[in-house]
């Protein structure tokens, strides 16, 4: 497939190099206001600085878009309208509505749409997940997900405008889609935060329809330099925890297991190890071979809206101080379509 990228900072680096790697797209064209940036990042593919202009001078298949999160909707979009297949940096848009126009945009044209949400491929995630399905910590009772970071986001990144939201919307969407992808359906959500929409701590309540809770927790008010990003999960004959993801990737841990596990009755390490930047290139590589092979990815819209639908709800539920049961956000129907039987991604 004839590929172009749109966003070269750091994540956009990272999706450059999948797309470079993947035996299912050719790097044609790259896109970033920076024309120094575009034209150093660009090899042998074309480089512009404007991306209707380079939508306009190259047949493309497949577009990247790796930028802040307001600018989504309107350059998926217009890629969708020149025939391509579009690949989403998380999250797919700041709102409900966003995503719904994206969706109704690639139904019509007849292309698809992918959400990197690359947490879903790090290995211990993966292995958390075989050993909840395999039911080898019993019945699921609870997950408890961090995110405490000592440095605050700077750039485009401070402002909630162009967030969707704080922290939250931000790195906090990993913990929201694994959260829904460990724990199944969800069928309401209780929330505190500080500032709703331009938060810098919350704490979020998922009451998930198998009777199991989750709890997200985050803010930027750890000690400097931390980043602790662990999954707990607690069954009623066995546990797990994950250590960090982004943490190893952060530096804020040094030579621990990944991934840990109380079975039998005791505790052990699993070999299991992965890093968050082959995350990010097996996320972009899967939704690369998805829009070849003529099938949906991973995380396609349906997927993709449910989670902003889920930190929609959080937004509410902090605003207003109660429970928000998420039937009035989410297309019950199309999300059990999108995640299986199981109600997993």
């Amino acid at each position: 497939m004839r590929t172009g990228i749109v966003g070269l900072g750091e994540i956009g680096q990272h999706h450059l190099a999948a797309i470079r790697d993947s035996e299912d797209a050719e790097l044609v064209a790259v896109c970033d206001l920076d024309p120094e940036l575009a034209g150093s990042s660009a090899g042998d593919a074309r480089a512009f600085s404007d991306v209707g202009e380079m939508l306009a001078a190259c047949e493309l298949d497949s577009l990247a878009v790796c930028l802040p999160h307001s600018l989504h909707v309107e350059v998926a979009v217009e890629a969708i309208a020149a025939g391509c297949n579009v690949l989403l940096e998380k999250p797919m848009a700041v709102d409900v509505g966003g995503c719904d126009r994206i969706a109704a945009a690639a139904q019509a044209a007849g292309v698809a749409v992918g959400i990197s949400h690359n947490q879903l491929h790090y290995a211990p995630h993966v292995r958390l997940r075989e050993l909840i399905d395999a039911e080898s910590l019993g019945a699921l009772r609870a997950i408890y997900a961090r995110l405490w970071i000592g440095d605050r986001y700077r750039g485009w990144r401070e402002d909630p405008a162009i967030v969707g939201g704080g922290l939250l919307m931000d790195a906090g969407v990993h913990r929201v889609y694994l959260s829904r992808a460990l724990g199944g359906p969800v069928e309401a959500v209780e929330a505190t935060m500080d500032v709703p929409r331009a938060e810098e701590r919350f704490e979020v309540t998922f009451h998930f329809a198998s009777g199991a809770t989750g709890l997200i927790q985050g803010s930027y008010f750890g000690p400097e330099g931390t980043f602790d990003d662990r999954i707990d999960v607690l069954g009623d004959r066995g546990a797990a925890v994950v250590s960090g993801c982004e943490a190893y990737f952060e530096g804020d841990l040094r030579d621990e297991p990944q991934l840990r596990h109380r079975l039998d009755g005791a505790w052990a390490d699993d070999a299991v190890s992965d890093s968050w930047a082959a995350s990010v290139a097996r996320s972009v590589s899967e939704i690369l071979a998805a829009f070849a092979a003529g099938r949906e990815p991973l995380v396609g819209p349906t997927a993709g809206r449910e989670t902003v639908g889920l930190i929609e709800a959080a937004y509410v539920a902090a605003e207003t101080g109660g429970r928000v049961e998420t039937d009035a956000i989410l297309d019950r129907d199309a999300s059990e379509r999108a995640h299986g039987p199981g109600g997993r991604v």
